[in-house]
């Protein structure tokens, strides 16, 4: 997606006319789709495509509504095993990070935290039970510090021994370790974490076998910070999201958990195989399936949740497939293991011709096992449809046009929501 300044400005001038009408400002801001199609169906195919092939016009606009500083948090914790990355630690190395996005490539190495003197010496101490003074990287660290390096936070042995002292409390009481050594931590330019400060604290906390840990971002990379900017502006814009994000850094408001996958995976009656996630949004399945070894395709019909799954799988190195096409099109695969159908087929009852598409879609796909979870039909959105079926209704109405032929209810509601997970099955 590339914009020419000129463009920009532009778009942003024509913006800025509109404050002299700030109804039709606030209208055109707040602009989604499906509220037109409730007044005007028939301009339903147009607006589609005119939004879809212009959405990135409403990431330009300035908005002064839209506050990053307000979004975007810089104290959470993190999975130890993203820091993968750990900084170089060179005299004024901050200083250049934040004048010189160049200097990253040179401050940050890839580091294999085990291999380091900090973790060896303390594996040493408090696993094999040898004392500081007689282990080989206690000696390696003090000389640091007489060559003027510093050792965690320490810049003399003095600071050093006290230091070791407060991990030796830290070790049995895990609680301490907050008030011991600040993790502090920086983005690269492909969303991954590097360590800058608190190493000794990583190290004690991946030897008591502990996954999480709390983090402060004191510095990103001019290149994620506006990736960040963008992908958070986008989502305000478009109100709180329909699943958790996989990254910990794109913090945004959402009522949605890790439930759902947790149900799927404790009632998995396959093996890793094939896994179509239908309307994948941002694609967070796909991302914790591939995890289980599943060879995964997300179809998607909205460029602009294209535009950053596609984004969010890169930075996570994720390889699952990305459709961007409506479902009813899918022509490369018809046949799968597992397929995910969740609050999307209710869409397809709203009008009679979706309504004979998702017929001719369910008798041409091949699956072995559906987790679907279907609307609930008490929904205003729902008050004019072609058909508007209840839970099991539209379980039967699923098996009456595939080739799947039992069901199972796999939990009566997930976040809250009184919306069951269903899975059907041959």
């Amino acid at each position: 997606m590339v914009i020419s300044k000129l463009k920009s400005k532009l778009i942003n001038f024509a913006w800025k006319l509109l404050t002299y009408a700030p109804g039709l400002k606030d209208t055109i801001y707040r602009f989604y789709a499906w509220r037109i199609f409730e007044i005007v169906p028939k301009f339903k195919d147009y607006i589609y495509k005119i939004y879809d092939k212009f959405w990135y016009i409403e990431l330009i606009i300035e908005n002064k509504d839209f506050d990053l500083k307000k979004v975007q948090i810089n104290k959470y914790d993190v999975k130890i095993n993203r820091l993968r990355y750990i900084l170089n630690q060179s005299d004024s190395v901050m200083t250049n990070l934040e004048k010189n996005d160049k200097d990253w490539e040179k401050a940050e190495i890839v580091g294999d935290i085990t291999k380091k003197d900090e973790y060896i010496l303390l594996k040493k101490h408090f696993v094999d039970k040898e004392n500081w003074h007689e282990i080989q990287e206690y000696s390696r660290l003090v000389k640091k510090l007489s060559n003027n390096q510093r050792v965690g936070d320490c810049s003399n042995e003095f600071e050093f021994k006290r230091l070791l002292d407060q991990l030796d409390q830290g070790f049995h009481n895990p609680e301490l370790l907050n008030n011991i050594e600040r993790v502090k931590v920086g983005i690269n330019k492909s969303g991954k974490y590097v360590l800058i400060s608190g190493l000794f604290v990583i190290a004690i906390l991946m030897l008591l076998e502990i996954d999480n840990v709390d983090v402060e971002v004191v510095i990103r990379h001019p290149q994620w910070k506006s990736f960040s900017t963008e992908f958070l502006k986008f989502q305000s814009i478009h109100g709180e999201l329909y699943q958790p994000l996989i990254h910990p850094d794109l913090s945004f408001k959402s009522s949605y958990t890790d439930e759902r996958f947790l149900i799927i995976r404790e009632n998995l009656t396959i093996e890793p195989g094939s896994l179509l996630d239908i309307g994948a949004n941002l694609g967070y399945f796909c991302h914790k399936f591939e995890d289980l070894g599943f060879d995964c395709y997300a179809v998607e019909i909205r460029p602009s949740n294209v535009h950053f799954m596609k984004k969010l799988r890169d930075i996570e190195g994720k390889t699952f497939k990305i459709i961007n096409k409506s479902i009813f099109d899918l022509r490369e695969k018809l046949e799968f293991d597992v397929i995910l159908a969740f609050n999307i087929f209710h869409h397809f009852l709203r009008e009679k011709e979706l309504y004979e598409k998702l017929i001719d879609f369910l008798n041409r796909i091949k699956v072995h096992t559906m987790y679907f979870q279907p609307h609930d039909p008490r929904e205003a959105i729902m008050k004019n449809a072609y058909i508007n079926f209840n839970n099991e209704q539209f379980v039967n109405f699923i098996i009456s046009n595939s080739c799947l032929n039992n069901f199972e209810l796999v939990n009566k509601q997930t976040d809250g929501r009184t919306r069951p997970i269903y899975r059907i099955f041959e």
